[in-house]
């Protein structure tokens, strides 16, 4: 063997030795990628799953907070909760279990946003007019009759009857009747204040009150968190340009292109 063989010979294990070095410095370095970029992932889980319990402690603690619009109607406000459907607690099941119960909602509140409720209070008064008919020389009939239109869809409708009917020693009343009409017209809106939920809503009914509101954001960390790689066997096509290995065992830089059966590890994967 001459010279000139030897030192093909040399380069040839040389560059191979090159190859396979910077092959595994890919390797290696696509996997502290990917173990960086899992690292980041479990603290973003771990951060929002911290901010969503302090989000409802808070929550709970809230009570329903009254305020004055522009125009005069009073707007009843809460901040919501959030209960992330991958991991309820036992309270929070229980509750979540008397709203599918009321509204025939799927057992796993698939498509499922948000869940609402809100106890209404009204106190009302009002004067009603009177108008009596003659029904006979001893009996008499009362009408009352009462419409309010309070504007925005809310209204009032009132009638009413009762007879009275004359005796030697007095009078006789009838049972009254009375039949009321509600049009009761409510607005809600979810607005994010500083970085909370908070529901808000109001009518124009006077007298109506909002004793208890309840907003429940529905999120799902196991559906909304990145795919899992997962390593196996692929069938690639690839174009490129970069380092290649020729026949001669020599390293050339240039571009490429190649079909093949290729195994990746998940840590690999990106």
């Amino acid at each position: 063997m001459n010279m000139k063989e030897n030192i093909q010979q040399i380069l040839s294990k040389k560059s191979l030795v090159i190859f396979i070095t910077g092959a595994l410095f890919v390797m290696l370095f696509l996997r502290q990628c990917n173990q960086i970029e899992t690292l980041k992932n479990n603290v973003e889980l771990a951060k929002a799953d911290s901010d969503r319990n302090f989000n409802n402690y808070l929550a709970s603690k809230d009570s329903v907070r009254v305020v004055v619009a522009e125009n005069g109607n009073l707007i009843s406000e809460k901040r919501s909760y959030e209960f992330d459907l991958s991991n309820l607690k036992g309270d929070q099941e229980v509750l979540i279990k008397k709203y599918r119960n009321a509204l025939n909602i799927n057992k796993d509140l698939n498509k499922v946003n948000t869940l609402l409720s809100t106890d209404i209070d009204i106190k009302d008064s009002l004067l009603a007019n009177t108008v009596s008919t003659v029904v006979d020389s001893i009996t008499t009939k009362l009408t009352f009759t009462k419409f309010n239109d309070f504007g925005n869809g809310n209204s009032r409708d009132l009638n009413g009857s009762m007879f009275i009917t004359k005796r030697p020693f007095g009078f006789n009343y009838g049972d009254a009747t009375f039949d009321i009409e509600h049009k009761i017209s409510l607005m809600a809106a979810i607005e994010n204040i500083e970085g909370a939920d908070q529901l808000k809503i109001s009518t124009s009914y006077p007298g109506l009150t909002f004793s208890s509101i309840e907003n429940i954001n529905l999120i799902n960390t196991r559906l909304n968190q990145k795919p899992v790689k997962k390593g196996g066997w692929a069938i690639g096509f690839g174009v490129g340009y970069g380092i290649n290995l020729n026949n001669n065992q020599v390293i050339s830089t240039g571009p490429s292109i190649g079909i093949g059966l290729y195994y990746s590890p998940k840590w690999l994967r990106f």
